[in-house]
């Protein structure tokens, strides 16, 4: 047996004991439905042990090991409380007591496989996590070297405004004062002329202003300046005192310091950093206690989800199938036939048409001599995926009848299907019960043909067909 590394339901977990565990518990969920025929689980327990086969050749041994723990459930903890058990064949029962002794070993040896497995998984998983953590790591101080460069360039970008703004305001605090020096010495010299009167020309010696004396490169004297008063008029019979020294250009930074410069907020690109670093790295969280909502493994569990094995099916299948019924149909009698096939890497594939033995009328067919098509199926390592069925007078549907009728497929391979022919009316249907078709036909006890509620339906069209143009089927007859 090969060890393929099929997708696992127990993957979200590191543990192997808890995997293993895990696959256990899945396997043991097993109800009877003891509306049902005992036959029918007797039947399907034939089928979970050549699928759990089909599973074993594929290399998909955690199907297989789901399958076995099923079959073992089932035989053993289930079926003996049927009301029927007791009144089964003794050589039938003996047969499974038998099949049980050879399951036990094979479970065992599978599960020692996966051990093994899980024990490798584990191992990967450890060192992967260490990789995470040491880039988890790497990436952490590469970010907050990002961060203080960045820290470092905003606070000299800050330091540069501030500065750049300071020396603005020095800058126009100065013009200004000049401005105001110029303007004070032009009042001083009028108010000197006025008190000193005009010379005979009229025109008195100028003296250099203040601001050409203090300004750079004037290097003549500096007159006295002691005759000024200390008072001067203002030309408007006021006095002002002595101007005034050049101002501070510290008050004007008041608003500097109380508004500084905008930079970007660092704790905002921490908190983005941080955020783009998680997703690379940080694996989503699961909740492992959530089960799959639909059994991938067979039979006997959990339906009603919207995911299903694919079925593929033969083009030719519906014509062979149509021309075998041929002389029914002329009588306008019924014909059905069973869907038998194989499963490989997960999807189901209709091989074989099997016409058993059968009583039929215009709107009803009944398999008879059964043991034919269990041993048909034994030889050629088959299982059931459905049944096919004529409607030679009506369009193709499913009656009253055909829902009952196909329940027990369905109850036990969800993927089953129901295919209806309609000679008549050129048309064919490949069809399913819906979970709500499934909940009221398993409670429902009436027989032979009877009104349901169509609101809401009870059967629907399968999705999950896939129909194969490449793919012959064979037809076995056992009609007389």
């Amino acid at each position: 047996m090969s060890l393929v590394r099929q997708p696992s339901l127990s993957s979200q977990m590191s543990d192997p004991g808890q995997r293993i565990k895990f696959l256990v518990d899945y396997g043991s969920q097993v109800e009877v439905d003891k509306s049902l025929a005992l036959k029918l689980y007797f039947r399907s327990g034939r089928e979970m042990l050549r699928m759990a086969n089909m599973y074993c050749d594929d290399g998909q041994l955690e199907s297989a090991f789901i399958l076995y723990t099923k079959f073992i459930t089932l035989f053993v903890e289930k079926l003996p409380k049927h009301q029927d058990y007791k009144q089964s064949p003794p050589e039938e029962l003996a047969d499974f007591k038998r099949k049980v002794k050879k399951v036990f070993p094979l479970a065992e040896e599978i599960k020692l496989k996966l051990k093994k497995r899980y024990i490798e998984d584990e191992k990967i998983y450890l060192e992967e996590q260490a990789k995470l953590l040491e880039q988890r790591k790497a990436e952490e101080e590469r970010r907050r070297k990002a961060i203080e460069e960045q820290e470092r360039q905003d606070a000299e970008m800050a330091k540069r405004l501030q500065e750049e703004e300071e020396a603005g305001v020095r800058s126009e605090q100065e013009e200004r004062y000049w401005k105001l020096r110029r303007q004070e010495e032009e009042k001083i010299k009028e108010n000197e002329r006025k008190k000193h009167g005009l010379g005979v020309s009229g025109v008195q010696e100028q003296q250099p202003s203040i601001s050409e004396a203090s300004a750079p490169g004037y290097a003549e004297e500096t007159p006295d300046e002691s005759h000024l008063p200390a008072v001067l008029n203002n030309g408007e019979g006021e006095f002002i005192a002595d101007l005034p020294s050049p101002p501070s250009y510290s008050q004007y930074l008041t608003d500097i310091s109380a508004n500084p410069p905008q930079i970007p907020d660092r704790e905002l690109k921490k908190k983005l950093t941080i955020s783009n670093s998680n997703l690379l790295i940080d694996k989503p969280s699961v909740d492992r206690s959530k089960k799959p909502a639909v059994d991938h493994h067979m039979s006997l569990g959990e339906f009603g989800g919207s995911t299903f094995r694919k079925v593929i099916l033969p083009s030719l299948l519906m014509s062979d199938f149509l021309k075998a019924a041929e002389s029914n149909t002329a009588m306008e009698s019924e014909t059905m036939g069973i869907l038998c096939g194989t499963m490989s890497r997960g999807c189901f594939k209709i091989t074989h048409l099997f016409i058993p033995q059968q009583k039929g009328g215009h709107d009803s067919c009944d398999i008879e001599n059964e043991e034919e098509l269990i041993y048909y199926q034994e030889k050629h390592n088959l299982i059931t995926l459905g049944w096919i069925h004529t409607h030679p007078t009506q369009t193709a549907f499913l009656s009253s009848v055909d829902l009952h009728s196909h329940f027990p497929w369905q109850k036990m391979m969800p993927e089953a299907i129901a295919i209806v022919c309609s000679p008549k009316f050129q048309e064919s249907g490949i069809f399913k019960l819906t979970d709500h078709g499934l909940d009221v036909i398993g409670s429902c006890k009436l027989t032979g043909f009877h009104p349901h509620s169509k609101d809401p339906p009870l059967f629907e069209i399968c999705n999950h067909v896939e129909i194969s143009d490449s793919d012959t089927v064979v037809v076995e007859d056992r009609r007389k």
